[in-house]
């Protein structure tokens, strides 16, 4: 009885949403019906007919989520970044909207600031700068002078944007129970609902503040760097912290590719560190997201998306990763995947990543590449991957990405154990 009445007040919520937001979610069923006609097309096509199919599909299905802006956005980038739940075109396909969104004007900006700080906010401020600096699906940054010339960032909750988040979660929720009886390889139910969890903690800024106090008080070494918080000026819908000066990473080193192993090595120590000591790493490793100073200090900044792991998790993980490096010595790897929360599958699929971690197999390619193969082994033989080391993953090969980039070799020494740089 008790699914019964949770599923009656899903699909009454999902009914609300439908009227309030009929016009993204018209959309949204127009693409779906496109969508099945492509796969229902392709059926007897073969693997090339069917990886065209999956990019066809995801050219769709990410216009729809660029048009219908907010949750949908997030959507897709929550989903780009899970190579264990969908095929590689559309990761491809969805990573476009990784980029920055379309500045929102400032006169609609002001209720939002207005209801945060009062209806005098502008005498907080000797200057406000009214054209972003980075703008994305939830919020908008602003750089500012506070009056004691104190030069700040305030990032603004975009307006409306929670309204159409609990518009379109009721529709969520709604789609992934009538997926749940289609797609078998993959808990669409939980999976959604990490998503909105996600996209909820994101909305109230003051989960960011407290993300970015806890994250300040580890111990980073010297080269990384935090902004500074200003606690009476926050709020769920502002945040406000110290400016950041500098250049954000890729310009830098474009600038200075001398500086790429230093740089790109602390870097990659310090997210060795937060995985595998602090057990609380910044999850959204977008380059625009470090900025490097003129001493060549890499500030670390924007903590709406955080990655959190148990003593236990920490432990299994840095053997995990430790022991797929090489750095731990023989290891038994199907045992360390078990360990570490993988569950189901044959013994050689989990090997098979051993292999392409412990060979020269990455030196050639992108390991984004490799893990996406991977990640489709994995959804093949239905291995379970726990949550939290998609979120690992993800961190650790878009910085691996840049190291490849620049020609700066791997280097999985533990931080503790590295000479001073």
């Amino acid at each position: 009885m008790a699914g019964l009445r949770e599923n009656i007040d899903i699909g009454a919520r999902a009914l609300t949403s439908l009227v309030a937001g009929r016009g993204r979610y018209l959309r949204a069923l127009s693409t779906l019906a496109r969508v099945l006609a492509i796969y229902g097309r392709q059926r007897t096509g073969g693997r090339r007919s069917l990886e065209a199919a999956h990019a066809q599909a995801a050219a769709h299905i990410t216009k729809l989520c660029r048009r219908n802006g907010a949750t949908w956005v997030k959507a897709a980038q929550f989903f780009s970044c899970r190579p264990d739940i969908l095929p590689a075109p559309y990761i491809t396909a969805l990573q476009t909207l990784q980029t920055e969104a379309e500045p929102v004007s400032f006169d609609a900006l002001k209720p939002v600031l207005g209801a945060a700080l009062g209806e005098d906010w502008p005498a907080r401020f000797s200057e406000f700068d009214l054209v972003p600096v980075a703008t994305a699906s939830i919020a908008q940054v602003h750089r500012a002078r506070l009056v004691n010339g104190e030069e700040v960032a305030v990032k603004i909750r975009l307006p409306d944007v929670a309204r159409l988040f609990d518009q379109d979660a009721g529709i969520f929720r709604l789609l992934s129970r009538l997926l749940s009886s289609i797609v078998h390889e993959v808990d669409v139910v939980q999976v959604t609902e990490q998503l909105l969890a996600m996209t909820a903690a994101e909305l109230d800024l003051r989960n960011e503040a407290e993300n970015l106090r806890r994250f300040a008080r580890l111990p980073h070494p010297p080269e990384i760097a935090t902004p500074v918080l200003h606690d009476a000026l926050s709020s769920e819908a502002v945040l406000v912290t110290s400016w950041v000066s500098g250049q954000p990473l890729r310009t830098y080193l474009d600038a200075h590719p001398e500086q790429a192993e230093r740089l790109l090595g602390t870097l990659f120590a310090s997210y060795l560190q937060q995985v595998t000591r602090f057990g609380l790493y910044q999850a959204d490793p977008h380059p625009g997201n470090f900025i490097v100073d003129e001493a060549g200090r890499i500030t670390i900044v924007d903590f709406g998306a955080m990655g959190r792991l148990g003593p236990n998790e920490v432990r299994h993980y840095s053997r995990l990763l430790y022991g797929l490096m090489g750095v731990a010595g023989e290891v038994d790897v199907a045992q360390l995947f078990a360990d570490a929360g993988f569950v189901g599958g044959r013994p050689e699929t989990l090997r098979e990543l051993a292999l392409y971690v412990l060979t020269d197999r990455l030196s050639g390619r992108h390991p984004l590449e490799a893990m996406q193969e991977l990640m489709e082994k994995f959804r093949e033989e239905r291995v379970q991957i726990p949550d939290s080391y998609i979120g690992i993953s993800r961190v650790l090969i878009t910085i691996g990405g840049f190291l490849m980039a620049y020609q700066v070799p791997f280097d999985w020494t533990p931080p503790e154990l590295r000479a001073p740089r």
